[in-house]
């Protein structure tokens, strides 16, 4: 019994050894690619490049060099976490080779949806817009861009050798990419609710229904329905894929439900103030969820899910 009980205690200390160390070297990593991001703005001519890029120039004209920042900032921070993670990954005795490849594959995601962002930024008020609202590109492109960062940084692009959890490398790759579609989307569509609530004006007093937090809830189960979706597509086994796709169906229900409550609600700023329509659209989506755990009809369409990323996806 003691020696059962010893060996449990060290592979469970030997296993806090190894997330501390994974979580160091996230930080490092996180830090590090800041650090040398800020030496690329401040000197670019130390990297063998000009003294002002066309890139960079581009970037302080079109007011968006923060953003362009975050987007290089993050760049520099995953081959660096790789570089980092690798040894510990080694200690792990997960797959080194199909890590870098699985790293290479979230660098190049995060490249296409910071393009995919840049040709939708002109919807977004530039930083130094007078009398507009800051920083919410910026914000967007931190919501969107943080799970890959997140699964670079926390060493779970590398994969287990198999047998050591129950799943092949294979099936850890793809539930890996389907976890990180599932909150890339999830995210970017709760933003894109906040901000569709923003520029509400249909009418202008019932922006607060559209906003928080319908806007966001709306927003979100929409990204989760798509992100769910292209989970379902990675899925090899068609029970699965069926499964996953029933899911994604019941979130897509849930945010058609909500944003018909949300614009319902928002008609009444034709007749009400906006001091009003605050509290009013504050209570309207939990309303919505209280009336759906008494009407079984409305429960069809609202049902309220967590949302899960595969297993093995960040571990």
């Amino acid at each position: 019994m003691s020696r059962t009980s010893d060996a449990r205690t060290g592979t469970d200390a030997a296993r806090s050894r190894v997330n501390a160390l994974r979580i160091a070297a996230g930080a490092t990593a996180i830090a590090g690619a800041l650090a040398l991001t800020i030496a690329l703005v401040a000197a670019p001519e130390r990297f063998g490049l000009s003294s002002s890029p066309a890139l960079f120039e581009r970037a302080r004209t079109t007011g968006r060099g923060m953003e362009a920042f975050i987007v290089a900032w993050f760049l520099v921070a995953m081959p660096l976490a790789g570089l980092l993670q690798a040894p510990v990954a080694w200690l792990r005795r997960a797959r080194i080779g199909a890590g870098w490849v699985l790293l290479a594959a979230q660098w190049l995601i995060t490249v296409l949806l910071a393009a995919a962002a840049w040709q939708v930024e002109g919807i977004f008020p530039a930083s130094d817009s007078p009398g507009k609202t800051d920083g919410l590109f910026g914000a967007a492109l931190l919501l969107v861009l943080s799970p890959p960062l997140f699964a670079v940084c926390s060493g779970s692009v590398f994969p287990m050798v198999p047998g050591a959890d129950g799943l092949t490398v294979a099936e850890r790759i793809r539930a890996h990419l389907a976890g990180t579609a599932v909150l890339v989307c999830g995210f970017g569509g709760a933003f894109a609710g906040l901000l569709c609530g923003l520029s509400f004006g249909f009418p202008d007093a019932g922006a607060p229904a559209m906003f928080l937090p319908g806007g966001l809830l709306w927003g979100f189960f929409s990204g989760t329905a798509v992100g769910t979706s292209i989970s379902a597509a990675l899925q090899r086994s068609p029970g699965s894929r069926q499964a996953t796709l029933a899911v994604a169906a019941s979130f897509a229900r849930m945010a058609t439900s909500l944003l018909a409550a949300c614009l319902g609600t928002a008609q009444l700023g034709w007749f009400l103030p906006t001091g009003i329509m605050v509290p009013v659209g504050l209570v309207a989506p939990y309303l919505l969820l209280w009336l759906a755990g008494r009407d079984e009809r409305l429960a069809r369409w609202v049902e309220w899910r967590t949302v899960e990323v595969p297993r093995g996806a960040f571990t």
